[in-house]
């Protein structure tokens, strides 16, 4: 594909069955997301264990692209989400064009970097670092590659200034996993979304262009994440990927509308090469077409989209004129994809078509397929069909069929796109850029620092000369591009500052105490916080109770009332937290409160008067154990956690104990579980469910004895 829903491709089946006829192979491998194709292998990301919630995982798996034989696999724990199983590998897997690298992003919030034989080069889990929000329901972005880079967005409350919940685009080094570029172009989301960024090169300009969680369609400068553009579509976060033709941007949603129209939905074509003020200039719009979930395609001067209510629908790029429609089912989400003259779509309810198109006129359906489950209920059909080499690679929730003509001819995909390109000699610095853009770093650690000079069309021009340095907020010395941290161990949040061509550029440095590390919150100011502690500004405060100071979280803030806050290293493992705890009570409801420890909450709930072990939130099928315990309110509490892990996805014993505050600590647990596929590592935490108002002191983490 070209990034527009279309294959270069020929000789593509016009009919098959899964049956056999054209059918090359089949798999085991049901999916709800797009297959990716990419040096001689297919690969999904998926539900592993289906059958078996105990052993729920989201697993990674690539097939040898002629036989579907499995060449490797990788399996990760879901935890701390709300996203149900069966949502699970929402995000496509996307791969590097150039070395065969396959890069994943799970439901998790954890984006992974593995080589095409499937080892893996980085991980990095970005609610634990950076306060990644789990997508509602599912809503994962598919990360894009393009040249040294891979680009993941998702809503986030970090720390420093990027504390504010905003959706905001992460660009990291392919290589390493290192942030390069973040960006945060709109202004308060609505919702998570799902909308997959594609790359064009517009007036000489390469652009990232993505619809966003606040309804505008955004540009940045690839290299840099400058905002170039933007344009306001939709009162709700938008979901379906844009297309691009020519400089003419194709963008649709299925919510409210930004201005006066009552209609629900629109389609609009926007010419980027003529942007005044910031925004583009609209082509024509369709009010009223309710296409919020499949990404249009746009070929031979006509834009398909298929609507919420499976309307297969062609515009003219022009005008916008319809000029045919063609029913397919009830319910859509998988987009369309054109190859060797046909439209290859899929609708929910289990039925895939293939039809030949005609042009201005209503195309002509070639085949009609139809899955059922066992049961007899219909096989859900998410997402979108692959084409690659020949053969069309088509995702079920049950199956994965490469399909294709007995003579296996096919033309190689060939991306339209040119090279990413550096500056011409003597282009004037208009942005200078300092990687990493943003880091989480223990106490003691050195980290080098890279300057970056770029001319007014975000192209490279090199590393900056002559530079400047300064810190801010960080107890250390900068000499030379290198920081060097202190070894005092307390959470730090703070600014490394470069200057340098008359320009000047930041980073954010988090500090992520070691373990062991206590903290009673009597070093900070009142209405003060941890610094290096991300998504704790705005949430938490430090306040007066009873003459003592301790961390406070307000009831009033519904925006945030479930909140967890992360604030030690990922990979820290073989630890026990402890922290005292006080709910109060508001119109008869308690709060929940719990710690967080290699991915697993102890959680103390107050309206129901329990006290629950789990690690994935919303399935305590996957793990969990809860025991009646009397929680008052008004009263403070001690909380333990402790978890003693022996391996990835290896039987790791889990166990809580609370007592009241002051009284000799008991000798047994309260609550114990063994989780049989345990997590061996992951950020202490803890969480809060504010309900009523709440109250934390005397935060202790120690290793296991």
């Amino acid at each position: 594909m070209n990034q527009n829903g279309v294959s270069a491709d020929t000789g593509l089946p016009s009919t098959w069955s899964p049956e056999g006829e054209n059918l090359v192979w089949k798999a085991d491998l049901g999916t709800r997301s797009t297959p990716i194709v990419s040096h001689g292998q297919v690969c999904v990301i998926r539900l592993a264990e289906p059958d078996t919630p105990s052993k729920w995982q989201e697993q990674v798996v690539c097939v040898d692209e002629k036989t579907g034989k499995i060449n490797w696999q990788d399996r990760d724990n879901v935890f701390q989400t709300d996203i149900p199983h069966h949502r699970v590998g929402w995000a496509s897997l996307v791969a590097d064009p150039e070395t065969g690298a396959i890069y994943s992003h799970s439901i998790s919030g954890v984006i992974t970097g593995f080589t095409k034989d499937g080892k893996m080069m980085w991980r990095r889990s970005l609610d634990e670092e950076i306060g990644r929000f789990s997508g509602f329901g599912g809503r994962t972005t598919t990360p894009i590659v393009d040249g040294d880079l891979v680009v993941v967005c998702f809503l986030t409350a970090g720390f420093g200034p990027n504390f504010i919940p905003r959706h905001r685009f992460y660009a990291l080094d392919k290589n390493t996993g290192e942030t390069v570029w973040l960006s945060t172009p709109g202004q308060a989301p609505y919702d998570t979304t799902y909308s997959t960024p594609i790359v064009s090169v517009i007036n000489g300009q390469r652009l990232l262009i993505a619809g966003n969680g606040d309804g505008g369609v955004y540009a940045l400068k690839m290299e840099t994440g400058e905002k170039v553009w933007g344009f306001p579509l939709s009162k709700r976060g938008l979901n379906s990927a844009v297309v691009e033709a020519d400089g003419v941007v194709f963008a649709s949603h299925s919510e409210e509308n930004i201005d006066a129209s009552t209609a629900m939905g629109r389609v609009v074509a926007y010419d980027a090469k003529q942007v005044v003020d910031g925004q583009p200039k609209l082509l024509w719009m369709v009010d009223g077409f309710q296409a919020g979930y499949a990404s249009p395609v746009v070929h031979d001067g006509l834009l398909y989209e298929v609507d919420n209510s499976t309307n297969l629908v062609a515009f003219d790029v022009k005008n916008g004129e319809e000029l045919w429609r063609e029913k397919l089912g009830i319910a859509q989400r998988a987009s369309p994809v054109i190859g060797d003259g046909k439209l290859y779509v899929s609708d929910v309810d289990g039925q895939f078509h293939i039809y030949k198109l005609n042009g201005r006129k209503a195309p002509e359906r070639l085949d009609l397929d139809v899955f059922k489950n066992a049961d007899g209920s219909a096989t859900q059909i998410n997402g979108s069909p692959a084409i690659a080499n020949g053969r069309v690679y088509l995702p079920t929730n049950n199956n994965l069929y490469a399909i294709g003509l007995p003579s296996g001819q096919g033309v190689t995909m060939k991306p339209e796109l040119p090279p990413v390109e550096k500056a011409p000699a003597g282009a004037k610095p208009a942005h200078l850029q300092l990687v990493p853009a943003e880091v989480a770093l223990n106490p003691g650690a050195k980290q080098t620092f890279v300057a970056r000079t770029f001319d007014d069309h975000g192209r490279l021009i090199g590393e900056a000369t002559g530079a400047e340095w300064s810190l801010q907020g960080l107890k250390g010395s900068m000499a030379g591009g290198v920081l060097s941290l202190s070894d005092e161990n307390t959470p730090q949040g703070g600014v490394v500052t470069v200057k340098a061509d008359g320009l000047e550029a930041k980073s954010q440095v988090r500090v992520m105490p070691d373990i062991p590390y206590s903290d009673d919150f009597n070093s900070y100011e009142l209405k003060g916080f941890p610094a290096g502690f991300p998504a704790i500004r705005g949430r938490f405060e430090v306040a007066d109770k009873d003459g003592e100071k301790v961390l406070y979280k307000s009831a009033a803030n519904l925006r945030s009332q479930k909140t967890r806050v992360y604030f030690g290293d990922p990979d820290a493992s073989a630890y026990t937290i402890q922290i005292d705890v006080f709910g109060a009570e508001k119109a008869r409801r308690m709060p929940d409160v719990g710690l967080i420890s290699h991915r697993y909450t102890l959680d103390m709930q107050g309206n129901k008067q329990k006290l629950m072990l789990y690690t994935w939130t919303s399935e305590v099928n996957r793990f969990s154990k809860t025991v009646p315990f009397k929680f008052d309110p008004n009263i403070w509490y001690t909380m333990k956690l402790r978890v003693e892990p022996s391996g990835d996805n290896k039987p790791t014993k889990v166990m809580g104990k609370v007592w009241k505050r002051g009284d000799p600590e008991p000798d047994a647990w309260t609550i114990e579980a063994v989780d049989e596929v345990g997590n061996a590592k992951g950020s202490p935490g803890f969480y809060a469910y504010a309900l009523a108002d709440m109250y934390f002191d005397n935060l202790k983490v120690t290793p296991n004895k």
